[in-house]
């Protein structure tokens, strides 16, 4: 699309090709008691902030860069929202536009969708009241570590007695008694809102006081269309981390292997999905927090354009770079639940979703030593997946992403400094783990922060040159640069200190960070396992300002990984 498609379309702008580095970062791993001390003398001792944040190299490479003279035509870009403006059938009912009415027959595969639900019980094979009661029985140990809280029985059951009914009668709603769970960073009606919080600290904070008795926009268009809501996901606390260890809710089980963590922060939900209790679940993305666990539990997962999913009356913790989107068991129940999400906010610039009337461009492009840096295995299933794509008619172009470490330093700052902002700067009352990272996110130099918002509007300019050079182009590579995270043994439990390792942390960002930093929608599927740990490995794709459903398109098609697979703890599906 051309920039005057678009509002707010970056200037394009090719930036000076960089060599690709990744330098290994130096911040110490830690968990259990020595965490604790640590983290109690970080909050109180203001040098030891300072020592720390030194130690994060971000101050060092960002001077360097703005002393190489290459941002001296860059104004700060605070904001990456890129409204797409180009006629689309928004005209068209809410039905049509979101392809509500277009749910496919049910076919075997992994998971049960929405589809499979649906045909269930509309030929009287079960019922939603049947479903939920199922839930409920459930509910054991492993499964309740994925929820911070389930919905109460008697609004369970009277909801899917409702959804019952409607089929009975044949009124039934496009979703109706699907069953969905939500990330506890959205505000849902009835629920309190915790951000992963314990319950204590998340009321001292007044956290979604002002919302309550009210539903993020784009979770209630999910529940208009008949959804069943089971609960509020696990996430890792104030989202602020890859893993999901929450010591104040326990840490979800990994549904292939119980000896790996099921990635963050969005990690209820992804378990969730990959466990089989819904089909959809909305989660949130600041830094990789949609993508990692859809990677991590096997499942798909889109991360919007910013700003295209509308989350009002709630506020994003990380405002320039958090978006909410879906997680969702197949393609299709990925489509349907974005195309719902994203029906736009009566005070929404954005336009009404459309699936594509014609094919979009067969372009993929790869940054080779970038696509590259990851763990064998990875590379060896991401490559044969891109050969598969190939085979079905797409071409790949070389092309090259400059400063990207300096990129990811910039985003980490300014995630950091958005969440410790929010928390007011005040550590007290967090895990461990969290008191180390609001504390040292507290001493980013103000200068910092502005070098890194230029940065952002380089690497936005060049994306944007690049998409002009090669329309409808996806930028693909692995989702994560590894199969997985092992848990840190004694640090995962509800009650315990956690863990704080944030060399792995970036590590797992490295290719996730880049959508979040420039505003770009980007999807994660499936791929294929690790031999050993039967972990999930998962490609990912980055399209153009508003390209969803170019990157659904993609995803959609047959690479042939899917199947029955048997998971890490010996289950069989």
């Amino acid at each position: 699309m051309a920039p005057t498609d678009f509002i707010n379309y970056p200037t394009p702008i090719k930036a000076a090709e960089t060599p690709y580095e990744n330098p290994p970062p130096s911040n110490p791993t830690l968990s259990g008691a020595t965490l604790s001390v640590l983290s109690n003398l970080v909050i109180h001792v203001g040098p030891v902030q300072q020592l720390l944040w030194r130690n994060t190299g971000f101050t060092q490479s960002l001077l360097k860069v703005e002393s190489s003279g290459v941002l001296d035509n860059y104004i700060p870009r605070y904001d990456p929202t890129v409204i797409p403006v180009r006629a689309t059938s928004s005209s068209a009912s809410a039905s049509a536009s979101t392809g509500a009415d277009d749910i496919p027959a049910p076919a075997p595969r992994t998971f049960h969708s929405s589809a499979d639900y649906i045909a269930a019980y509309k030929s009287g094979a079960t019922t939603p009241t049947a479903v939920a009661e199922r839930f409920l029985e459930s509910l054991d140990d492993d499964i309740s570590r994925i929820f911070i809280c389930t919905t109460p029985r008697e609004v369970l059951l009277a909801a899917a007695a409702e959804s019952t009914a409607r089929y009975a009668a044949g009124t039934a709603l496009p979703l109706d008694g699907v069953p969905l769970v939500v990330k506890d960073e959205c505000d849902v009606a009835g629920t309190q809102r915790t951000l992963g919080l314990s319950t204590r600290e998340a009321n001292l904070r007044k956290i979604g006081h002002e919302q309550q008795g009210q539903t993020s926009w784009c979770v209630q268009k999910l529940l208009d269309a008949g959804m069943i809501f089971l609960g509020k996901s696990n996430m890792h606390e104030i989202g602020l981390d890859t893993t999901n260890n929450n010591p104040n809710w326990g840490t979800p089980p990994n549904p292939y292997n119980p000896g790996y963590y099921p990635g963050g922060s969005s990690g209820g939900s992804g378990a969730a999905v990959g466990a089989g209790i819904c089909p959809i679940a909305v989660g949130a993305d600041g830094g990789g927090s949609i993508r990692i666990p859809a990677t991590y539990c096997g499942v798909f997962g889109l991360k919007p354009t910013h700003g295209r999913v509308d989350t009002s009356p709630t506020a994003s913790i990380a405002p320039s770079v958090g978006v909410v989107g879906p997680i969702a068991a197949t393609m299709h129940d990925l489509a349907l639940a974005y195309r719902i999400m994203s029906t736009p906010h009566p005070s929404s610039p954005f336009p009404s979703p459309s699936p594509s009337s014609s094919p979009s461009p067969k372009v993929m492009g790869i940054y080779r030593p970038y696509f590259d840096d990851c763990d064998p295995s990875v590379l060896a299933l991401c490559n044969a997946a891109v050969n598969k794509f190939q085979s079905l008619g797409y071409k790949t172009v070389d092309i090259t992403l400059p400063l990207l470490p300096e990129s990811r330093a910039s985003h980490a700052l300014t995630i950091l400094s958005e969440i410790s902002q929010g928390m007011g700067g005040n550590s007290r009352g967090l895990t461990p783990a969290n008191k180390i990272l609001i504390s040292v996110g507290t001493r980013a130099p103000a200068r910092d922060f502005l070098i890194a918002q230029k940065l952002r509007s380089l690497m936005m300019s060049h994306l944007a040159a690049l998409w002009q050079e090669y329309p409808g182009m996806i930028i693909v590579t692995p989702t994560a640069p590894h199969a997985g995270v092992e848990v840190h043994e004694g640090s995962y439990g509800k009650g315990e200190a956690g863990a704080s390792d944030n060399n792995k942390s970036l590590r797992t960002m490295q290719y996730v960070f880049l959508a979040n930093w420039t505003g770009c929608p980007a999807i994660s599927l499936p791929v294929g396992y690790e031999g050993d740990s039967k972990m999930p490995v998962g490609l990912m794709g980055m399209g153009e300002w508003g390209s969803e459903e170019g990157l659904l398109e993609w995803g959609g098609r047959d690479l042939g990984t899917g199947g029955k697979k048997e998971r890490g703890g010996g289950r069989q599906e």
